[in-house]
This record gives C-alpha cells, structure tokens and sequence, in this order.
C-alpha cells in the first residue's frame, strides 16, 4: 500500500474529481515537509470544502479509494519510472491534464472502476499546457457539459502556449511617402510641454517597436520614446527647433539593452506609417439616384407582427433580403417560411446559429449570410444589416439616392474614444469561448501588432467588393483576413470591430465612412446592469427601447443628422412611436384595424424549440375551462361537446402601449370547434390603511428586464424552478424617519425563506429584489410582506404552480432564525387568507386538478370569449351570446393590416 501522505493525496484526487480540482491545492498535498499546524489546517479546511460540496457518496468513495490504492502498488511494483516519481509530480500530472487523453482512458480502465460517478467533471485537457490559469479553471468549472469543457481547456492551452493568437498582422493601409519605422530625430521634451500629447503611458519592458506598434494601434502618426520607459503619441510632427543631437537620447530602453529609447529631457520620435482616422464627408444625395441593396435581417425572440411591419415598410421588389432567425426560434423561423412562396427576392437561411448576446457565432452569422446574397443575386451593391428591434426613418428611396452618390463607401460608426479605452472596455484584449449558449471568459492575451484598432457598432452598411474580400475562398489565404477571422474566433462582440479593423487595415481603408447611418438611444445609467450575465462572462451595455417621450429627440437628431435607421423599438411596451414614424413616412395619417394594438406570441403548440413550459399549459388549460364555463352559464345555453382539449396558443395583447391580458386558442371536445378568450392577471397586493402610504408599487413576477423595468413573463406563471423577483417603487411624498424598510417572504407554510432590507429614499425609480434561495421552490401560495418601522405597509401573494412530479422533489425546509420575529405580520387579511391558504396546501397535495381550478379563478380573470371558423350548432348567435373573433378587435384573428406583407 502507499504511504500514510501519498494516501491522503490520492483521496482527495478522488474526492474532488481529477478534472476540477483547482491547482492552487497542488502543492498542499504532500505534508512531509510541512509543519503539523498548517497541515491541520489545511486539511480541515478541505474537509469543510468537501463536505460542503458533497461530490460524491462516501460509499463510493471508499471503494474507489481502495481500488486505486491497489493499483498504486501494482503500478509501483511493475513500473520503476512511475515508482520514481514522487507524490507531488503523480498528483499535478492528473490534476494539469499531463498524460493524454488516450493515456488516461487506458489507466482509468486499469482502475477497474465499476461506475462512472467519478467521471462527469473530469477534464483531461489535450494541449500539454500546466498551469491554465484561475479564469479559464472557473469557466471549466461552471461548465455542465464534457464537451463544453474539453473546449474550453483547448482554448486555455492553446493561449498559453502562444498558439491562439497571432502576434502580429499586416496593415495594407499606409500613410503616403510615409516610411514605418523610421526616427525623426531626438527631440527636447518635457512634461510641462509634451511634443507628442495626444496619449501617452508608461511601459514595463518597453521597445521602440512596441511604442510604434501602441501608437499605431490608436491611429496615431507619430511615436515617441522617452526615458527609457515612456511612450507618448500624438499626429503632429515635431518642429526642427526643438531637434537635438542624438547623445540626448542614450537612455537604455527598458525591454531592450540594445536600444536606446530617449533621454530624461529628450524624445526620440518615430514615424507609425498609419494615417490619421480623419474619414472624407459623405456626399448629399441627388433625387432619382438609385443602387441596389441586399438586406440581412437577423432575428430573435417572437415578435412576428413587428418583424412583417419592418419588411412591410421596406420591402422594394428591386432588392434582395435575406432573413436569419435564430436556431433555437422554431415559431418565428416556421411563420416566416411562407413569404419565400410569395416573393422570389425574400429567402430565410438555413444555416442557422444561436446568437445570443455578444456571442462570436454572431460573426458568423453575417459572414455567412453575405456568402449566401453573393450567390443569390449578383447585382446588389450594398448590404446593410437590420434586427427585429430596427425601424425606418426615411423611406427607402432616400437611402438609395445617397448611396448612389457615395459608390464604394463603407458605413460603419467609430467608438468616439481613446482607443486604449475602447479595447479595455470592449474586452477585446481578453479571450471568449462560445459553448452551450453562454461567451465564457477564459484570460487575459495581447492584441496582434502592427495594425490599428478600431469598432463601436455591429450595425453596418457594407459594399460587395468588400464582402467579397471577406467572405470569398480565393481570398482566405490573405494572413491579414486569415489573423482577423482567427482573432475574433475568441472575441465578445465580434461584429462590433471585426469590419472596422479590416476596413482600415486593407485597401479599402480610404472607403471607411464614420456614419453607420443609424440613431440608438442610450441612457448608460439603466443600459449598463450587467443584465446578460446569464449568458455572458462580462458586464456589457445595451440601448434603451424609444417611447412615446423620446419622439422630441428622436426628430431632433433626424434634423442634424445623416440616419435612416434607429433602434431599438419594441411594440410591446411602446407602439405609439412607430405609428408616428410610419404616419411621418408616408406623410399621411393612417388609420388601419388594429393601429393601435399590437400582439405577440407567447406559446404555440406546433413550437420546436424551446422547449414548452408544463406549468404554462397547466394554468391555460384549466383557464380555458373556465372561459367555456363563463360562456355557457351567460348564454343559458347548454352545449355537450365543448370542453378543452388542447391548448394551440398563448397570445401576449397590447392597446394603446398597455398590456390587457393573454389570448389562450384552445380547441375543444369537438374538433371542428376552436375557441379563443383574453385573461388578464389579476393584482394580488394590498395596501394597508392604517400605515403611511410610502410605497405605489410591489409586484412579483419572474424574468424582470431591468433595462426597461418590465416583467418578461407578462402572464405571471411561476414554478417550481422559477427565480422570482420583487419590484418595488417608493412614493417619496411622506417624511420618513428611518431609511430602511424590510421584504420578507413567506412560503406557502408560512416559513420565513427570505427577509431583505431595502432603502426607502430610493424613489427615483422601481427597484427589484430577487429571491435568492435554491430552487426548487414549494408550490402554492407564497406572500411578500413589506414592513416599515414595525408595520405593514403593503403585501403581495404569488403562485408558484404545482404540476405532476413535484412530490419527488426535494424542497428546502430549513428554517429561519428570524421565524418568530416575523410571523407575527401574518395573516395580512385578518385571518382569512392564512385559513383558506392552509385549505388550499391540502387540497393541493390530494387533487392538484381542482387546486389550479381554484387558485386560477383567484389569481386570473376571464375578460372575453370568441370562437374561431364555425360557431358550434348550439350557439346563441342572433343574441349576440357568442361572437366570432373575426368581429372582434382583440382578438389574434381580428384584422391586422400594419402587420401584412401586401
């Protein structure tokens, strides 16, 4: 058997899993060098760690332990080079990813293992890379997936030995009579007055080629070297009276012995051969000019009415669009497909891609839909890509006449900073690897040298020689577009600098145009909250939806502004502005069915992916029987045959900006009769009399946008595995003595799962809290009570929906320690609510069908029922008891003709 120590290490191999333990524990294994305090310490620290985690059944992991130990000795026995190995270096080969792949296939199977318990986390990295960093071993960690993993550890290895990014391209796009490189001469210099002030900093390991490579990465003309670890930049050249002789500047350069790099009060200044970043103005249009555009929309989400409304608005025959709807949006990609029919000059791609926020696939995404307009149509000689939030400014016969006077421009907006700012800020001096729908963060690298860096927007306006450029095999051997594309492979937000660099670093350097000819509305204090961190290793930004408020600025930048294109717009918080634009557009007032309404999908039954939500269809099935109930015992009517079935769809309704309810399309018993109803959520919450009236909102619902200060799920159907979020608003009009109040949330036993404390002087705006306890969470009724100084001042009830299943789940029921303190804010109707909720938590666990009849009655309400096709033969019609959903003007099947295609 091993030692007493080599024991100990290989147990803890076992315990934590070969691939997750962090090699910061490394070097803690073997404990014959080190005191016993520490390494009392430092195994009882682990065991809390272990303990904690609770990776695996001590059952197994005695056995494992027992059937490594004995193929340790068999090991040691046959092997005198695996026996001459210490402890420390067999630990750090299987921990580091040492022995290869297959090696570690055949040892595992040489253990004899009889389960694979041991085998999810493991990562065996094919890159013989050691030490990979904290970054990329978290992102490894966090990953669910082997293949997510292995990925994620090849991009590690290959970053670290060098092999992931190249470290230096070609810049095609040189200053004229320029030589790169080359000294102006040493030059006196000063702090009081820099020759070269536009940017400088100071360099450990500093070059005069590094100082060249830095400054022309920003676009400047000039380099300057001075005291031997300064580098300063600037565009203007230095005047001949301040040249000195060259002994001024005999300061050792700090990266290289060799070179001198300046003097204390002396600059030797260097030419970056770059141009400025000057761009020549765009030409005013002349009337009657034409061109023709190829269109690339790249959609997400559901909103196929906003979606038909922009290519309604845009739609020319003379032009080609393509569409790319993501891969995971089944519906809005299957509702689209029709048009193909219709019009020969629309196409839908198959090559689909998830693009999720800042995702490298989004590169991708447009590379290859300009490969495809190249081989669709070969006459359109610009390309500009649009998404369902963009909407139009000025018709399209306007864009045309401009491009038409500005042949072989490229359209694209500059970040407006010091680029040094815009690379940190933009991450793109840190690696990304886009796995199971998520950039995960992987480390730090350097940007390749000697080309300018530049980027801002991925809204873009293109011309084809430039597609062609970029996207054409006989140009893939070019090292300057070959390094881009393998550079932005592992970048954030590709698209946003990818065209830009390439643009100035090629030879169409001359056609770069700072206009990408769009407007987006920024307001960074709500846009910068980190709210992709779902899906995104990094804190990004996003602009706001315009509303109805914003129409002053927005016509005002269309007056001092080249734009043709704003976003982002969404119908379902804000239809009004578009009408306006359109009505602007078409210099008319119009007054189509269904102006003001707007509706939007929410579930059909027909969906792919995702994947459908059962609580969702729980709540809508027995709502439609409620729909058919209320229609029934109106009419007096007594019809067999007519209970629901099927749930076909879930429709989000909007009028007038404001949310009124979702329309549920189920069919019924007889098949040939379909019916649709409208309900809304009812409010839940209740203000207490005899406390101040401080707070106007308190609302709990889940996907909270906080950007826009809006629920996502509009219909407020929780389950077990939901993340709630409470939000909140203060009404700032009473004089409060404390600042802070509390949110406590009881579960539906009246346990106290969460208390939160919340600033009361924070009436700006609405605030949120999230319930920030393990899921899964106890179905039924759940309260929040907000309590102020003792009292209560509002609460709020919410369902969390049971289903089928839900008993074998394990629910957390550890109690509060604050329990007795906070009971006592309960019942908050006076008794009544916490006897039926008691009722209601055993009928829940006996019949869960009549439980969602009634919880459903209690949270929803029925507003409107129609049927859809025939009416079935018992039907009242002549009473007007029953109406079609063509007569109606909300329902999904009522006229719409801002949303047709004509």
């Amino acid at each position: 058997m091993p030692s007493a120590a080599a024991a100990r290490s290989i147990v803890r191999v076992l315990y934590f899993g070969l691939g997750t333990l962090p090699s910061v524990y490394v070097g803690r294994f073997s404990t014959d060098s080190a005191d016993p305090e520490t390494v009392s310490r430092t195994h009882s620290r682990e065991r809390r760690i272990a303990c904690r985690q609770r990776k695996r059944p001590l059952v197994l992991f005695y056995n494992h332990y027992y059937l490594l130990c004995s193929h340790v000795r068999k090991r040691e026995n046959n092997n005198n080079n695996w026996k001459s190995k210490n402890r420390r270096d067999r630990i750090r080969e299987a921990v580091e990813g040492r022995l290869s792949v297959k090696q570690g296939q055949v040892r595992l199977r040489q253990t004899d293992h009889s389960s694979s318990a041991l085998q999810p986390n493991r990562v065996l990295p094919k890159s013989v890379c050691g030490s990979i960093g904290k970054t990329a071993l978290s992102a490894i960690k966090r990953a669910t997936t082997q293949k997510c993993k292995e990925e994620l550890s090849d991009v590690a290895c290959r970053l670290k030995n060098n092999q992931l990014v190249p470290e230096r391209l070609p810049n095609y796009c040189l200053r004229q009579n320029s030589v790169p490189g080359s000294s102006l001469g040493c030059f006196h210099d000063n702090n009081q007055s820099r020759l070269l002030s536009s940017y400088g900093v100071k360099l450990q390991g500093l070059t005069i080629q590094k100082c060249i490579d830095l400054c022309a990465q920003s676009a400047y003309m000039y380099a300057g070297v001075h005291n031997g670890k300064e580098c300063y930049c600037g565009n203007k050249k230095p005047s001949l009276e301040h040249l000195l002789t060259r002994t001024y500047c005999s300061v050792v350069c700090d990266g290289q012995s060799s070179q001198s790099c300046g003097g204390v009060d002396a600059t030797e200044v260097f030419d970056s051969g770059v141009p400025t970043r000057d761009s020549r103005k765009l030409k005013d249009p002349i009337v009657n000019g034409t061109a023709k555009i190829a269109f690339i929309l790249t959609l997400n989400g559901r909103a196929l009415r906003q979606v038909t409304r922009l290519l309604r608005v845009i739609y020319r025959p003379h032009h080609v669009y393509l569409i790319h709807v993501d891969a995971r949006q089944d519906y809005l990609f299957r509702s689209l497909l029709q048009l193909e029919l219709k019009y020969p000059n629309i196409r839908l791609s198959r090559k689909r891609h998830s693009s999720i926020w800042g995702g490298a696939s989004l590169l991708d995404v447009l590379l290859k839909s300009m490969e495809q307009l190249l081989e669709i149509d070969s006459q359109w000689q610009f390309v500009f890509n649009l998404s369902e939030s963009d909407f139009p400014l000025r018709s399209v016969e306007s864009l045309e006449a401009l491009l038409a006077v500005n042949p072989g421009r490229n359209f694209l907006k500059s970040h407006g900073r010091q680029t040094r700012q815009f690379i940190h800020k933009q991450g793109l001096d840190r690696v990304f690897h886009q796995c199971e729908s998520r950039m995960w963060r992987v480390g730090d690298r350097n940007l390749p040298a000697g080309i300018r860096i530049d980027g801002g927007s991925d809204w873009v306006g293109l011309t084809r020689e430039l597609v062609q450029y970029a996207t054409t095999p006989s140009h893939s051997s070019d090292p300057l577009l070959r390094g881009l594309k393998d550079f932005y492979r592992y970048t954030l937000l590709p698209a946003e600098s990818f065209f830009h660099v390439l643009i100035l670093n090629s030879k169409f350097c001359d056609s770069y145009a700072d206009n990408n000819l769009r407007m987006t509305l920024w307001r960074r204090s709500q846009g910068c909250l980190c709210q992709h961190r779902h899906v995104v290793d990094w804190c990004g930004c996003s602009p706001m939806v315009f509303r109805t408020a914003d129409w002053t600025h927005l016509t005002s930048v269309m007056a001092k502004s080249t734009v043709f294109f704003a976003r982002k717009f969404e119908s379902a918080l804000d239809q009004s502005i578009m009408n306006r634009l359109e009505e602007q557009l078409t210099n008319s007032s119009l007054g189509y069915p269904g102006w003001d309404s707007y509706w939007e999908s929410a579930y059909h039954t027909s969906d792919l992916t995702p994947k459908p939500n059962n609580a969702l269809l729980a709540v809508t099935a027995h709502l439609a029987k409620h729909a058919i109930s209320l229609l029934l015992q109106n009419s007096g009517t007594e019809c067999p045959g007519l209970g629901a079935t099927r749930i076909i769809a879930t429709t989000s309704y909007f009028r007038h900006d404001h949310y009124q309810g979702d329309l549920i399309h189920f069919e019924v018993e007889k098949k040939d009769v379909k019916f649709e109803t409208l309900v809304k959520p009812l409010s839940k919450t209740t203000h207490f009399t005899d406390s101040p009236r401080i707070l106007s909102t308190l609302q709990v619902g889940s996907d909270y946008d906080p950007k826009e200060q809006v629920f996502r799920n509009r219909l407020g159907v929780l389950w077990s595995l939901s993340k709630p979020t409470a939000i909140y608003k203060w009404t700032g009009h009473v004089n409060t003595t404390g600042k802070m109040a509390n949110l406590v949330w009881f579960d539906p036993e009246d346990h106290v799962k969460a208390v939160y404390q919340v600033n009361v002087t924070d009436n700006s705006k609405v605030n949120s809290q999230n319930l920030e306890i393990d899921t899964p969470l106890k179905p039924g009724v759940w309260v929040v009570v907000v309590i102020y100084e003792g009292k209560k001042i509002a609460a709020t009830e919410f369902l969390i929906v049971p289903q089928i299943g839900d008993e074998h789940l394990q629910f957390d029921v550890k109690g509060n320690i604050s329990q007795k303190m906070w009971e006592k804010y309960l019942p908050i109707d006076g008794g009544k609510s916490g006897t039926k909720r008691r009722e209601m938590t055993l009928l829940m666990k006996n019949d869960i069908s009549s439980y969602l009849d009634k919880t459903t009655a209690d949270f929803y309400a029925i507003q409107d029922v129609c049927y859809v096709g025939n009416a079935p033969q018992c039907a009242t019609i002549q009473l007007n008891d029953w109406q079609s959903c063509l007569s109606t003007d909300w329902s999904s099947f009522s006229q719409d003709l801002k949303s047709k295609l004509l």
